[in-house]
């Protein structure tokens, strides 16, 4: 295999109709190796290119944890301490059972289901002429379901993929700091990582940077299932810590690699050694896994991050990459990989056009782009 066939690869997902739009960056040893962007920036508009902007849904959860953990090493958070700390809100609902480190793991007892059923409400207040009065797209659809959903399980007994953990840490990054998500992450990230194209709220003059999705696909406009678009203005501004970054590939790419590089970047040190090990190693060894209607046997899941292990999960991730890599995914074709044990950090953006919230991007071809990569630069 050679590069090359990753770019034919790309090609193939636009060609076919199976993408409009696709971006990919991968990095060996710190050395970009692979760059290449197939199709639209928005339709009928002009091409996509690496300068393009995506918004990264849930791979925003690494930079989440990332800041949560600059806060935890200056000691104004603590991962074992009760949630309640900082959000008195869930005080008296039997919620201080569940520590910082609950969240991060997805541990917290809280399931995705009962959450997006509350979400959905808001949501319909939303369709029906909702009026913000001054609340964010964050108070009003994403953070206020937070405080109402209830738990199902003591936390620590199964890991269930759930949004609200992170959108919670967010809020407790948002108190802690006094500022918004926004701030912290170019305080702590952006800034130190020369991510110069990277926001949790966007600028307005980058609006025509964000890309566009056609019409009738999953996350964009006129999808009965996506009644806002990732590239709405209400979710520009969501200040998220479950979904809310936006960013370039090239900028996914400078984050991921300070991961593989222990938290240094350009020889500057952006998050400690034992940081970066306790994000990247697995954190609930023998629990079990529910994401996205699947279950595994063991979830292997570090603070922000998948730790690939044996059992491989449908379409997510390359079957010849190795165990011990890192990932997560983001909704919409977001996918970025970090291989350890070769020097890889893959960024890999296609937006999807086939979505079932059974099994996921059903058109999506990460799986196979890892592949292709891994079999091209490590051999």
């Amino acid at each position: 295999a050679r590069l090359e066939d990753a770019a034919a690869l790309m090609q193939r997902q636009y060609d076919t109709g199976r993408s409009p739009t696709l971006v990919a960056v991968v990095a060996r040893h710190g050395r970009v190796v692979f760059t290449h962007a197939v199709g639209e920036h928005r339709p009928g508009g002009p091409a996509v290119t690496t300068d393009s902007i995506f918004p990264l849904a849930s791979q925003t959860k690494p930079m989440t944890a990332a800041v949560l953990l600059c806060l935890v090493e200056r000691g104004l958070v603590g991962l074992n301490e009760p949630i309640t700390v900082h959000l008195p809100e869930l005080e008296g609902q039997g919620h201080d059972e569940v520590m910082v480190n609950s969240l991060l793991t997805h541990t917290s007892g809280w399931h995705e289901d009962d959450f997006l059923a509350r979400v959905d409400e808001r949501l319909d207040d939303v369709i029906a002429g909702w009026s913000p009065g001054g609340r964010s797209l964050l108070d009003e659809i994403l953070l206020t379901p937070c405080f109402e959903t209830p738990r199902r399980e003591v936390p620590g007994v199964i890991m269930q993929y759930c949004n609200l953990n992170y959108t919670l840490l967010g809020e407790i990054i948002r108190r802690v700091t006094g500022d918004s998500l926004d701030a912290a992450m170019r305080r702590h990230l952006f800034e130190p990582l020369a991510m110069a194209s990277s926001a949790v709220i966007v600028p307005d003059d980058w609006a025509d940077r964000v890309i566009g999705r056609p019409p009738g696909i999953p996350f964009g406009p006129e999808h009965p299932d996506s009644p806002i678009a990732f590239d709405d203005p209400l979710w520009a501004k969501s200040d998220d810590g479950a979904s809310g970054v936006h960013a370039t590939a090239v900028d996914a790419l400078r984050f991921a690699q300070m991961i593989l590089d222990r938290g240094l970047a350009g020889g500057r040190r952006v998050l400690s050694g034992d940081a970066v090990r306790v994000m990247t190693t697995d954190q609930v060894p023998g629990i079990a896994a529910e994401v996205l209607g699947m279950h595994r046997p063991e979830a292997r899941w570090g603070y922000g991050y998948a730790v690939t292990g044996t059992a491989p999960w449908l379409r997510f991730g390359g079957a010849t990459v190795a165990v011990g890599s890192l990932r997560h995914g983001g909704a919409g074709g977001i996918d970025v990989w970090i291989d350890p044990s070769t020097g890889v950090v893959g960024v890999y953006f296609e937006v999807v056009t086939e979505w079932s919230d059974e099994v996921g991007p059903v058109s999506w071809a990460a799986h196979r782009f890892e592949d292709v990569v891994t079999a091209a630069v490590v051999g």
